[in-house]
């Protein structure tokens, strides 16, 4: 299965594996929706098509490797 990450600054961080399983699925299936982060240990706004996250106010970018 692919990686996803999330920039922090100039790092790119990787998301956990539940998130990953979540974020792919919206990926796959061009949606976006609200899911736990283990990273953040809260919700998340996950954009899927948009590749980006959006967690208390800030856009994240993603990228899938």
């Amino acid at each position: 299965m692919a990686k996803w990450f999330y920039s922090a600054g100039s790092a790119w961080v990787p998301f956990d594996a539940q998130s990953t399983r979540q974020i792919e699925t919206l990926w796959r299936n061009a949606r976006a929706a609200w899911i736990y982060v283990g990273s953040f240990r809260a919700q998340a706004y996950v954009n899927g098509p948009g590749l980006s996250v959006n967690y208390n106010g800030y856009n994240y970018p993603i990228c899938r490797r």
